[in-house]
């Protein structure tokens, strides 16, 4: 990771899923990882958060609701949304910054990354 890295929340349930992201995302951000809302909604109130990557379908319903709140907190702030669900239509709609498949490549998600946080 650089110094001065970009800040990432990784909202991520499934621990192999986390740890494969955030092993890469680490090599150019300083990746935080939640596996719950409140968690991820604490982080984002106390320290500046360049992007976010969630899984919609975290407990169900809650990914959903979730990016309503982080958007609640910070408009400005862009949500890759990755997801083993097609909600492609409903996460741009909510607005999420771009919408990726699993199994994404990390690859892919931090070329991602680098495509929303230089639109800032």
């Amino acid at each position: 990771m650089r110094e001065g890295a970009h800040a990432i929340l990784l909202i991520e349930p499934d621990p192999p899923t986390a740890e494969l992201y955030q092993r890469e995302l680490s090599r150019e951000y300083q990746v935080f990882t939640c596996t719950n809302g409140s968690a991820a909604l604490d982080l984002l109130r106390e320290r500046p958060i360049s992007a976010v990557v969630l899984d919609p379908a975290l407990n169900n319903v809650q990914g959903w609701e979730l990016l309503s709140e982080i958007k609640a907190v910070d408009c400005s702030i862009p949500v890759i949304l990755c997801s083993t669900l097609d909600e492609r239509g409903r996460g741009i709609d909510l607005g999420a910054a771009a919408y990726l498949l699993k199994p994404a490549l990390p690859t892919t998600l931090r070329d991602t990354l680098r495509r929303v946080i230089q639109q800032e």
